[in-house]
């Protein structure tokens, strides 16, 4: 069955963590789990990522794992972990505990108390719910509801136009960062990711422990689109967490930053994540809405390396329909998307081949390359033909479990590990009997940054099998 390019990311959680539902989602197309430490016990997580490497081991796929950091976010605590039904007009308490019987919500992180001031407007879960203070002291606010709903526990709380001085990992992050890797974990996602410092604290951090992941920066502020240049620069990828930032920023700018950000993380040569409520009413609903299939089909007109299910697969009734739907949007799309060249500049010899070799594919008269065959040790080479958003698929064989693990969330990567000691030929036949390639294709090959000296022309080749 022919796979979608664009990767699909799954979160876990109650709804998908059975070893069945598991299996199932990655035969349906997912090809990264994403672990929200937001929520739930770390033994949890730890115990259901190993469940998801041995699934997806017995499968012999190979698929990645992303773990959620809070960051400098702001999370909500209902009384009693129970759902809070408020109208519009009702007079709500929080408080930075649950000091007094007449608070309903807790704001652990004081911060808030310091920056509301009466008539601010502030927002709950992705903004949802508004609210507008009334009162407040150093620990207690009284809020009036402007846009009603249910309140769950856990949701963000936003301040929009109000500057939040909070460091990027909190405490929280810190131990779990600590407990988290007795597993190995592909990539690491840091919350409202503001500038390059908080990339660095975070790699920093991560270093000390000897984690070995790819760090995505997520976009969910003012203060990150402001710097957005010196993010995408120094992170591994980025997610557009559109929850957050359509709180933060006017919602009628979000798709001029979607395309804005897919574009510089595609000359940057790193993968781009389009995250929220993509397929939301799929969370209740059998069936997506026609608005959501067009959002995830412009993802694929917009050449997103992946595209994220946060609800859908974690707490959803139908986890396995949702990837189903996404697949099977994302691969028509595709097909009808048309290849558009960003003269990406070449920044090496390798990047150069890179670019023939893609000119090749898509200027083709008489040849029909259809797969570009990668040998890469680190994955760069594969993720700057990615970049390119080619028609033809792209394997990339490596040596390394962990390089294949990271082009998990690329752009029409299909990552085959192989042993050391496989020679070419050997390599070639594995493809044939795994029916990745075909007798009498025509593969382009390329082999990346392994090569002491890199030459020309041994690097790339045509060849047919």
């Amino acid at each position: 069955m022919k796979e979608q390019k664009t990767k699909i990311i799954a979160t876990l959680g109650p709804s998908s963590d059975k070893k069945e539902t598991i299996r199932d989602l990655i035969l349906q197309g997912v090809n990264v789990f994403r672990f929200n430490l937001k929520h739930n016990e770390i033994s949890w997580h730890n115990k259901r990522i190993k469940r998801v490497q041995e699934v997806a081991n017995k499968l012999k796929k190979v698929v990645g794992i992303l773990i959620d950091l809070q960051g400098p976010e702001i999370r909500i605590d209902t009384k009693d972990k129970k759902i809070i039904q408020v109208k519009k007009g009702e007079k709500i308490t929080i408080g930075d505990s649950f000091f007094s019987k007449e608070i309903q919500i807790a704001v652990l992180n004081k911060v808030v108390f310091k920056t509301l001031k009466k008539g601010d407007i502030f927002l709950i879960d992705d903004g949802f719910i508004e609210m507008k203070v009334v009162f407040k002291n150093k620990n207690l606010i009284k809020a009036e509801v402007i846009q009603g709903g249910k309140i769950k526990n856990k949701k963000s709380l936003n301040i929009p136009k109000r500057k939040i001085e909070l460091s990027s990992l909190i405490d929280q992050d810190i131990k779990r960062l600590d407990l988290i890797t007795k597993n190995k974990v592909d990539f690491i996602a840091l919350s409202f990711s503001r500038t390059k410092k908080d990339i660095d604290i975070l790699k920093k951090e991560i270093e000390k422990r000897k984690i070995k992941a790819q760090i995505i920066a997520k976009i969910e502020c003012q203060e990150a689109l402001d710097n957005i240049d010196e993010l995408v620069e120094n992170s591994d990828g980025v997610m557009i967490a559109r929850g957050d930032l359509g709180v933060e920023v006017p919602i009628e700018q979000l798709a001029f930053w979607q395309k804005n950000i897919i574009k510089k993380c595609r000359l940057q040569r790193i993968p781009v994540i389009i995250a929220t409520q993509m397929l939301h009413s799929m969370v209740e609903n059998p069936r997506p809405t026609r608005a959501e299939a067009i959002d995830v089909a412009s993802a694929a007109f917009d050449k997103a390396d992946s595209v994220m299910l946060s609800e859908e697969t974690a707490t959803g009734k139908y986890p396995i329909k949702a990837v189903q739907a996404m697949a099977k949007i994302l691969l028509f799309n595709e097909q009808k998307a048309v290849f558009e060249n960003l003269q990406l500049k070449p920044y090496n010899v390798v990047e150069l081949i890179a670019s023939s070799v893609i000119s090749i594919v898509e200027k083709q008269s008489l040849l029909k390359v259809e797969k570009i065959l990668v040998f890469t040790e680190s994955g760069y080479t594969a993720k700057v033909i990615a970049s390119f958003r080619s028609r033809a698929e792209i394997i990339a064989i490596t040596n390394n479990k962990k390089t294949a693990e990271i082009l998990t969330m690329s752009f029409g990567i299909n990552p085959i590990c192989v042993p050391k000691s496989y020679s070419e030929k050997k390599i070639f036949d594995l493809l044939k009997k795994k029916k990745i390639v075909k007798d009498k294709e025509i593969l382009a090959i390329i082999h990346g940054k392994q090569k002491k000296k890199i030459n020309v022309f041994n690097s790339f080749s045509l060849i047919k099998i």
